[in-house]
């Protein structure tokens, strides 16, 4: 997402025509036929109850708890990787960079014993044997740029940083249904990481301290957790690299049923509880 937002204006636009365009032979189920929600988004509470060192060179595009550690995908050409952490240290164990410079990694998802990771604007989805992250075992093509990704378990979904979260086929890489996020205001856009918890995705907007709770079933925003002022009262000594070192991480931890959030370049990771 580097610049993400100097071009989001038109790279939003392109996005929607080249959706419409290029998806009129696939069949796609949308999640809702109504435009917005009248209700408005309950704001959701939450507690802090642990913090974890996160390494600050991590741009963060992807973040996903697997088997108890933390996997995370970074983007930026100088840097994109994919990283294996303690969860209970969040300690650095393992790191596979991208060799090829042309290439900006962004969000993952591991689904069985695979790990996907997406590009930003190279328009291509890298499948990995979750036993080895060192090297590609096969490629997607992928029409839009890539933003944020998660699975249900059976599918994956991806954001291209518009209000539109796709439904793939794992195995094909194949849109399978769309839903388009709305709130009581209308279209909800610059939708980047997602998380998949229990029938929601948890889904960060760019550029904002929100992470918005959306019922896949309908895409309405039926919640919003506000993460302004989490990094200042917990690390008041940070200086952050750039303008975009925002929020952008979020994993789940179902057994704890803990929110695993951060940012990029970050100094921690942090464990929300919500009330």
């Amino acid at each position: 997402m580097y610049n993400k937002y100097k071009v989001l204006a038109f790279g939003l636009a392109m996005t929607i025509v080249s959706c419409q365009n290029n998806n009129k032979e696939t069949k796609t189920t949308p999640a809702s036929a109504d435009s917005t929600s009248t209700q408005i988004p309950e704001n959701l509470t939450y507690k802090v109850t642990g913090t974890l060192p996160h390494d600050t060179a991590a741009y963060t595009e992807g973040f996903e708890l697997h088997g108890g550690k933390i996997y995370e995908g970074t983007g930026t050409y100088e840097n994109s990787f994919v990283s294996i952490s303690d969860t209970s240290t969040g300690k650095l164990e393992q790191k596979f960079p991208i060799k090829d410079k042309s290439i900006y990694g962004e969000g993952i998802s591991i689904l069985g014993n695979q790990l996907f990771q997406l590009t930003y604007q190279n328009h291509i989805a890298y499948v990995y044997d979750l036993k080895d992250l060192s090297k590609p075992t096969g490629t997607f093509k992928w029409p839009y740029e890539g933003w944020g990704m998660t699975n249900d378990g059976k599918n994956l979904y991806v954001s291209v940083g518009s209000s539109i979260v796709y439904k793939l086929d794992p195995k094909t890489f194949a849109v399978v249904g769309q839903i388009q996020v709305t709130d009581n205001l209308g279209t909800v856009d610059q939708l980047n990481e997602l998380e998949y918890a229990d029938g929601f995705l948890y889904i960060n907007q760019w550029q904002t301290t929100k992470i918005l709770k959306v019922d896949v079933s309908s895409g309405k925003v039926v919640g919003t957790i506000d993460c302004f002022g989490l990094l200042s009262n917990y690390a008041p000594d940070y200086t952050p690299k750039s303008e975009d070192s925002v929020l952008n991480g979020i994993a789940w931890d179902k057994t704890h049923q803990l929110l695993y959030v951060t940012g990029k370049n970050w100094p921690l990771i942090f464990k929300l509880r919500l009330d």
